[in-house]
């Protein structure tokens, strides 16, 4: 309390005018006047003229293509008015070609299902003189086979061996004795 009295007695509100800080602060002030107005306002004034001939320019742009608009819908009215002219009559041209045209592909049609029958035909007995041919090539192969297994069976058997070698050793006798006689003899074939 006795430092808040001591303040109050001298003067918290004693302001005193110090001339020397004013003249200095005035002339800060009038550099800094002075240099916004040379520096900063011909920058802004370009930008601020700038846009205004922008947004001016933009104003004539837009009332020229609100001209050219109003030239773009009436074209476009009578070219609609047109086009739907032009629909109707390519509708009826385009139900006379499809009439043409339907009546041409039942022809067509025909003439192609004729001709995939009569070649379905062709195949289907091409098909079959393959499939006998390939049947009695494998029913020969198959005899062939069984034959050769009946016969290889036959050969294994101990009997079958013993009449080979019997009838070997009757061919070499014979060979001897007709070898007495010089006369050659024709080889017979082993089973």
């Amino acid at each position: 309390m006795i430092l808040t009295d001591s303040i109050l007695a001298e003067g918290v509100y004693d302001i005193t005018f110090d001339w020397p800080v004013f003249f200095s602060q005035l002339f800060g002030f009038a550099v800094i006047v002075w240099f916004i107005v040379k520096y900063v306002v011909p920058p802004v004034k370009k930008i601020m003229t700038k846009a205004q001939d922008t947004v001016r320019r933009q104003l004539e742009e837009s009332e020229l293509a609100a001209d050219r608009l109003s030239e773009a819908k009436a074209s476009y009215d009578s070219a609609v008015a047109e086009a739907q002219a032009e629909l109707q009559r390519m509708r009826e041209e385009a139900r006379e070609d499809a009439d043409r045209i339907i009546a041409q592909m039942r022809e067509a049609a025909a003439m192609e299902v004729e001709r995939v029958r009569k070649q379905g035909r062709d195949q289907i007995l091409q098909y079959r003189r393959q499939m006998i041919r390939d049947l009695e090539n494998d029913l020969s192969a198959a005899m062939l086979a069984l034959t050769e297994e009946k016969l290889r069976e036959h050969v294994s058997t101990p009997e079958a061996r013993s009449d080979s070698i019997e009838k070997f050793l009757a061919d070499l006798e014979a060979l001897a004795n007709s070898s007495s006689e010089a006369r050659p003899q024709p080889k017979q074939k082993w089973p």
